[in-house]
């Protein structure tokens, strides 16, 4: 099967500086992740005071998690910036005018679009994902909970965030939608951390809050859920505590605790959702 618009939207992509600063970024990101590992784990490694288990989860695993949330976030940016653009762009050039009225069906225009922006910025989490485990591994023989757990739920994060821009492109222009987008992104991310809050000084309130806006604006979240299987297996009991605001479990942005199906459902249902309205958007505009 011929996937035309598919095919010319990763043409488009690799051709768009802000994919090659991208995988220039991702380099120096596990370039200075690698240096700082090897120099945190030797220091660590040689004392005495810290058991076996201990270095692999204070060095192998928080500084592991933190290279692999930064690489989150350059992930995500890659993903809305290749999405802000992905609609109205060729709306405002006049490209779809000779695109979509007879030879090709809104909906498969879309579709197609979609998978591709989706396969580039997989692509890129996968890669950026694994080569941060690599050097973790090669250093201090760090073994997460589960990898494919771990890139399935960082996968689905950078796919929702171009399902929410693509929507967003369909009826704003580049740059409304790039600040709208952005500022999604935000509230998630604060959403999180006011939860966090809420959990840490046992407020009920804050801690609805957050689940409210984990549900509404996802992406937060599904990087917490993916940053559980991210740890390293065994950890020694109190190191995971949240109760009593110590231990890596009471850090803003990770998560000790196995993912809800519920939630993991609900993001994909979401998802899934806002591509139909996307669909539909696109059918509806004026090119």
């Amino acid at each position: 099967m011929r996937l035309p618009i598919f095919r010319a939207t990763l043409g488009e992509a690799l051709g768009r500086k802000i994919v090659l600063w991208g995988w220039i970024a991702s380099f120096v990101l596990v370039a200075l992740f690698a240096v700082g590992f090897v120099l945190l784990y030797g220091q660590i490694n040689g004392n005495e005071t810290f058991s076996a288990t201990a270095q692999r989860v204070v060095i192998g695993g928080l500084l592991t998690v933190l290279g692999l949330y930064v690489g989150s976030f350059l992930s995500a940016f890659l993903a809305m910036m290749l999405a802000a653009g992905s609609v109205s762009t060729d709306v405002d050039s006049g490209v779809l005018q000779a695109v979509v009225v007879r030879p090709l069906p809104r909906w498969r225009w879309y579709l197609e679009r979609w998978a591709g922006l989706v396969a580039m910025s997989v692509v890129y989490v996968v890669v950026l994902t694994l080569a941060v485990l690599l050097v973790a591994h090669l250093v201090s023989g760090y073994q997460p909970v589960s990898i494919a757990a771990l890139l399935a739920l960082l996968a689905l994060q950078v796919t929702f965030l171009v399902t929410v821009g693509m929507l967003l492109s369909s009826r704003l222009s580049s740059v409304a939608t790039g600040v709208v987008l952005f500022l999604y992104f935000g509230i998630a991310w604060l959403g999180g951390f006011i939860g966090w809050i809420g959990k840490l000084a046992g407020k009920t309130a804050l801690d609805t809050i957050g689940t409210v806006v984990s549900l509404v604006a996802p992406s937060d979240a599904l990087w917490k859920a993916a940053s559980s299987y991210a740890l390293p297996q065994g950890i020694p009991a109190g190191l995971d505590d949240t109760s009593g605001g110590s231990g890596v479990g009471a850090l803003p942005f990770l998560s000790t605790l196995e993912p809800s199906p519920w939630f993991v459902g609900w993001a994909v249902l979401l998802a899934v959702a806002l591509l139909v309205l996307g669909v539909r958007a696109f059918s509806r505009r004026d090119l």
